[in-house]
């Protein structure tokens, strides 16, 4: 009785002891000179600006936000919760969006720390739970999240990640209902903060389960917890359904999941983070000592959780990598970001050892306590106090974005490989004088984004041509370049210059470190292009960027396209194509070849047949071949070309020759044979190629290769579309766009995106609108409304119908 008094007692005093905590780390991060820090820190605070201000128009749910990747949609890619809260912190700091991260910093410290003594008193271990909630917010980890990567989302749900670890820890050990609504609810909230985060909780506690059932062989207690996660998914279906469709889970991740992982000495050295910086992630000395003292001399109720925290550990490092990333959906698997969860864990298992002696318990949490230290530099910073809006102006009159802000008509691209992170994109549309932007940031939710990713690779490549002519085609008047990436690429600032004004571009002003390009336009302006050539498949941007003057599709598959939409161009290039009726896309390439339309085909890109695995079209068959190290001679018709050695990481090359060409034009000899690899099928008109040879190209820029391709197609590098400026009247309302224009076919330089509506023609190519002459009025809707709230309805009705059923089941027993 006495113990539970207590602990009612420590309820009602920690709360003050959190709330002073929290003021005083505000007042720290306010004073530090660096807020606010972390790479996505100003996305998050721009998302929050962006909804206060809807809310006070009277917009509770915007759609839509022109500013950032010529037009995204907000709130739906990303979990719309953080923008929310975000929003009415800045309601309670007075409409500052400094101010607003402030309040949020102070709340996310104070309501992660409040949870932790009501969780110490359901193990009966209050005065720990009550020392571990003052820690909480000071993990290094956590504050890592905070003030290095800039994820308020993921720290937002740090929140709720305990009480939903607590709920499972405690119906997995007694069994009572009353934990499953509590599961579903908490976890329902870590989606409404950070969708991907949640997902990652879902793994853990599904390798948590697994190391359950090992010891103590109950399935169906997992079992329960599997399905409250997924009645937690089902039960946000009304934005779930719409969230993953496109965006985030449209993109190939697979080359970030590798930056998630690190060498495993890094992960838990407390000094690494004095030598390297706070860059990397720390799961903890202290932590691993835990985990240690947890599984030697810990019993089975507390030992689940130090073993699943030290498997999640062990699978953060790169030789987990080489394993991991051969599983399905491996490209979500970003080990690191599990640290946070692991470390819950452990924790809630080191409240869970009740059997623990006192002075160790006590010697374990001073240990880590001590671990915090070296990352408490993170919250105090030079502590110079120069005030933010000081900082924020000087860094962009340095970066050229106010002059670039001052010239801008339309649209903005900063090409500076995000070096500033979302604070650049948020210093161009949302301080001192903003202005629309072709980049932003939280790039998953753009609709541009392989526009994005396109521009980002050419520029790396040298291809200044493709750069701005396709800046033009974003409706972009202003170009604002980081000159330092021309050097990292070997790039020269003469071509660069070159290439600008040929596009119309011209440089208006420049320093150290930034150059910057404008062209003059109307305040408001599309764009009428004619491309002399056309790419279909996934290897068509690699085209485009060799050869500016082709067009690149929104579909890869051949069978989406008329007779009549291709045969007005002089060449169709065929790269990673697909098709749903083979014999009606051979007969579509037949009849383009007859009317005098050039068909390339990259051989590489032939889709595989169904029915017998190969490679075939037209008659040509594909032959697999490997090279190593380099491709041999190759006897073309322009001569035999002597191609540069593969780069390093691609010195095992898996391509194809050709078997059934009619003419050939391009042969190499391997092993004692004579192999075809170019050459003609049908008649001139279509021609194949094999060796991945653009992709060669694009790695490489081997002059002879370059040469070869441009030879099959009679396109030169230096050819570009036919654009015309043409001026457009944009008119924004409450999930609403009106445009005029006085011509047909105008590129709006706007995304499409698929909330959109309308009742005249509205079509998109290369991910962009395109409108007809007159006045053309957009409505958006909610997206996929209707699924969702079906999902949403189906998870309350079996759930309530799942607890009914269960509740019956427990007074049966």
């Amino acid at each position: 009785m006495k113990k539970k008094n207590k602990a009612i007692y420590l309820l009602f005093l920690m709360p003050f002891v959190y709330f002073a905590t929290a003021c005083f780390v505000v007042w720290l991060v306010k004073t530090s000179g660096i807020y606010p820090s972390g790479s996505d820190t100003m996305y998050h605070v721009y998302r929050g600006d962006y909804v206060y201000n809807a809310i006070k128009s009277g917009n509770l749910y915007p759609l839509y936000d022109p500013a950032w990747y010529n037009g995204v949609e907000i709130l739906r890619y990303w979990s719309p919760f953080p923008a929310y809260v975000m929003a009415f912190c800045q309601y309670l700091a007075g409409g500052s969006q400094f101010g607003a991260y402030l309040f949020y910093i102070g709340g996310v410290c104070f309501l992660g720390a409040c949870v932790w003594p009501f969780i110490g008193r359901g193990f009966n271990r209050p005065y720990l739970g009550a020392f571990i909630g003052l820690l909480w917010f000071f993990m290094p980890n956590n504050l890592c999240a905070i003030f290095i990567e800039g994820n308020l989302a993921r720290s937002l749900s740090m929140i709720f990640l305990p009480v939903f670890i607590y709920s499972v820890y405690k119906y997995l050990y007694n069994h009572k209902l009353r934990y499953i609504p509590l599961m579903v609810f908490t976890f329902l909230l870590m989606e409404l903060c950070h969708l991907g985060y949640a997902g990652m909780v879902a793994i853990a506690v599904i390798i948590y389960g697994i190391v359950y059932m090992i010891q103590k062989g109950r399935k169906k207690a997992v079992l329960d917890v599997v399905i409250s996660m997924i009645f937690g998914f089902m039960l946000l279906g009304i934005w779930l359904v719409a969230s993953l469709r496109g965006g985030i889970t449209s993109l190939d991740n697979s080359e970030n999941m590798a930056n998630f992982f690190q060498n495993l000495w890094i992960t838990i050295n407390p000094f690494e983070r004095l030598t390297r910086g706070f860059e990397y992630f720390y799961f903890g000395f202290a932590a691993l000592v835990v985990i240690v003292f947890g599984i030697l001399f810990g019993y089975k109720k507390s030992r689940t959780g130090f073993v699943t925290g030290f498997i999640i550990l062990l699978m953060t490092t790169k030789s987990a990598y080489a394993v991991l990333k051969h599983l399905p959906g491996s490209q979500y698997l970003w080990m690191l970001r599990f640290i946070s969860i692991a470390l819950c864990m452990i924790l809630m298992s080191f409240l869970m050892w009740d059997r623990l002696k006192k002075p160790l318990v006590l010697m374990l949490c001073v240990l880590l306590a001590v671990d915090t230290i070296p990352s408490l530099s993170l919250i105090v910073g030079e502590h110079n106090d120069i005030s933010v809006q000081e900082r924020m102006a000087a860094r962009q009159d340095s970066t050229l974005i106010s002059n670039a802000q001052t010239v801008t008509k339309q649209r903005l691209a900063l090409m500076d490989e995000s070096i500033l992170g979302a604070t650049g994109s948020w210093l161009v549309s949302d301080y001192g004088n903003p202005v629309d932007a072709t980049f932003g940031a939280g790039r998953e939710a753009a609709n541009t984004s392989t526009n994005i990713v396109n521009l980002n690779k050419a520029f790396a490549q040298g291809g200044f041509l493709y750069v701005f002519d396709r800046c033009l085609e974003l409706g972009d008047d202003s170009v604002l370049i980081k000159k330092t990436f021309l050097k990292q690429y070997n790039n020269s600032l003469e071509d660069l210059e070159a290439a600008a004004n040929v596009l119309g571009y011209k440089r208006v002003e420049q320093n150290s470190d930034y150059i910057l390009y404008h062209i003059e336009t109307p305040d408001s302006w599309g764009v009428v292009s004619s491309y002399r050539a056309v790419a279909i498949g996934s290897g068509a941007a690699a085209i485009s960027m060799q050869f500016p003057a082709v067009e690149t599709v929104d579909s890869a598959n051949l069978n989406d396209y008329t007779y009549e939409e291709l045969a007005g161009y002089k060449e169709v290039f065929l790269n990673g194509f697909t098709y749903d009726d083979k014999e009606t896309a051979e007969d579509l390439v037949l009849r383009l070849s007859r009317a005098g339309v050039k068909v390339i085909i990259y051989a590489d890109g032939i889709p595989q047949d169904k029915r017998t695995h190969s490679q075939n079209f037209l008659g040509v068959t594909c032959s697999s071949i490997t090279f190593h190290n380099g491709y041999p001679d190759m006897d073309t018709r322009i001569g035999t070309i002597y191609p540069d050695m593969f780069p390093q990481g691609h010195t095992t090359w898996n391509t194809v020759y050709l078997d059934g060409l009619d003419t050939v034009w391009g042969t190499f000899y391997d092993n004692g044979l004579n192999l075809d690899f170019y050459g003609t099928v049908k008649n001139d008109n279509i021609i194949m190629t094999g060796l991945n040879l653009t992709y060669f190209y694009s790695l490489t820029d081997d002059v002879s290769v370059g040469q070869l391709l441009s030879n099959m197609s009679g396109i030169s590098s230096e050819e570009l579309p036919d654009r015309k400026i043409v001026p457009l009247k944009v008119e924004y309302g409450n999930n609403e766009i009106t445009i005029t224009s006085n011509n047909d076919n105008v590129n709006t330089t706007l995304a499409y995106h698929d909330i959109f509506s309308s009742s005249l023609d509205i079509t998109h190519r290369n991910n962009l609108m395109y409108v007809n002459k007159g006045t053309t009025v957009i409505k958006m809707r909610y997206p996929y409304l209707w699924q969702g709230a079906l999902v949403s309805t189906a998870g309350v009705v079996l759930m309530v119908v799942w607890l009914i059923v269960k509740k019956r089941k427990e007074h049966n027993i």
